[in-house]
């Protein structure tokens, strides 16, 4: 059997590798060409150094019977909007999202600006396999498409906000949002101070960005400001921090935006989905409030698909992907960070008050290289430890555990109110898996 071309979130590699290399690069291209009678393709990129090559190889194989389309250089969620807005068959984005510069990837989108369902994956992936090469011909130059309607778009979201005297720190990554961002907040009168907004090809998530949060919390600090946030490389993600440098991620946008969508959207149907990596802290939270939490699978891909069968309009994971599914595809950092703000000057709050609302569990999770996967669900050792670890501690405490998608690792994440539960409970688990199948 063939490996799988894609993984959690579209397809990764490091640039120049497999299958980021140049004939799979040509053969991909040429399969999608194949998906439609004379496909009308947008393409997007990160700040990688790879973007571009990627781009031109993916474009040559495209070849001449595809109509192709450049936005350069934009944030993922913006290259969703103008896809569907375009009337574009497929959107590719050219984004490894978080991951350092060496690495790229391939996220693609269709014609409802939505990443394509695992079917056309796996029909992808299929017809990649047993191709042996791409065209030869070269494709006429792609036609530069402006992304001036995303940012009327985020404009309108934001209208209104206004500057009322407190400062914002953002970083972006050196990413996507680079260029975009400064801008934005400029537009919409807000008092932002920008950094890392330099992209240079190699310093994308460089000791910035959201998955490097002490960058931003040192941001705060030096200009006082009153929040913070970051975005990713690819800016579909976004976390917050407060003045004191506290941190602000998912699980806090989530329980903020479902607040205040309950008192100005119709649309809202009082669900929200998170994953099974989301805070039983938030889940708790919003019962109180009248709202139904769902949990869907790490990615999210998942979680837009729970969200259209349950009709929920508000969703997200712990990293910072949330979609409001009323007003965007996917998820939009960009969007998010204005949602976020029109809410806290909503309810009169300032970030820290987040942290007084919702009290999330304290949550620890460990990796553990392992020599083969073995079926979690039939090994009997290891369901008889989970089941005692139910058993005494009920909805007090949860425990979760998961292969990697791409690593040979196995990932054990336990959360409770009382640390000391993670304490006693962690180094069973782990001493089981070492001992069974470690590496």
């Amino acid at each position: 059997m063939t490996d799988p071309l894609f993984g959690t979130d579209g397809i990764r590699s490091v640039a120049g590798a497999y299958p980021l290399d140049e004939p799979s690069l040509i053969r991909l291209g040429a399969v999608i060409a194949t998906l439609s009678a004379r496909p009308r393709v947008l393409f997007g990129r990160d700040t990688r150094e790879s973007g571009p090559v990627i781009e031109a190889r993916l474009r040559r194989g495209l070849g001449r019977r595809s109509r192709v389309f450049s936005a350069g250089v934009l944030p993922t969620p913006g290259l969703a909007f103008l896809t569907r807005e375009s009337a574009c068959d497929f959107g590719i984005m050219i984004s490894a999202s978080h991951n350092p510069h060496a690495d790229n990837g391939i996220k693609i989108f269709d014609r409802r600006g939505e990443k394509i369902p695992a079917l056309l994956e796996k029909r992808i992936s299929r017809d990649f396999h047993a191709r042996k090469r791409g065209p030869a011909a070269s494709p006429p130059p792609p036609t530069n498409l402006e992304s001036g309607a995303y940012e009327s778009f985020l404009l309108g979201e934001g209208d209104g906000l206004g500057n009322n005297g407190r400062r914002l720190a953002v970083d972006c990554a050196n990413g996507a949002a680079s260029f975009l961002a400064p801008a934005l907040f400029r537009r919409l009168g807000l008092n932002a101070v920008v950094a890392h907004a330099k992209p240079d090809g190699r310093n994308i998530n460089a000791g910035c960005g959201s998955t490097q949060p002490a960058a931003l919390q040192k941001l705060v600090a030096k200009h006082r400001a009153a929040l913070g946030l970051a975005f990713d490389g690819d800016a579909d993600r976004v976390i917050f921090c407060d003045a004191e440098g506290r941190l602000l991620e998912g699980d806090h946008t989530l329980f903020l935006l479902a607040r205040y969508l309950r008192e100005t959207e119709p649309r809202f149907n009082r669900v929200v989905v998170g994953t099974v990596m989301s805070n039983l802290g938030l889940e708790r939270a919003l019962s109180r409030e009248g709202i139904a939490f769902l949990r869907a699978d790490v990615g999210d891909k998942h979680v837009l698909r729970l969200m259209k069968k349950n009709g929920a309009i508000l969703g997200g994971e712990p990293s910072g992907h949330v979609i409001l599914r009323h007003r965007q595809s996917s998820g939009d950092g960009l969007l998010t960070a204005l949602c976020f703000l029109k809410a806290l000057r909503h309810f009169a709050w300032d970030a820290a008050q987040l942290h007084e609302r919702l009290s999330l569990f304290p949550q620890r999770t460990l990796s553990i290289r392992v020599s083969r996967k073995r079926d979690l669900r039939r090994w009997p050792a290891f369901a008889r430890e989970a089941s005692r670890f139910a058993g005494r501690h009920g909805r007090r405490a949860r425990l979760l555990a998961r292969y990697s998608g791409t690593e040979p690792k196995l990932r054990i994440m336990i959360e409770a109110r009382d640390p000391e539960i993670i304490d006693r409970t962690m180094p069973v688990f782990q001493s089981l898996v070492e001992n069974e199948i470690g590496e």
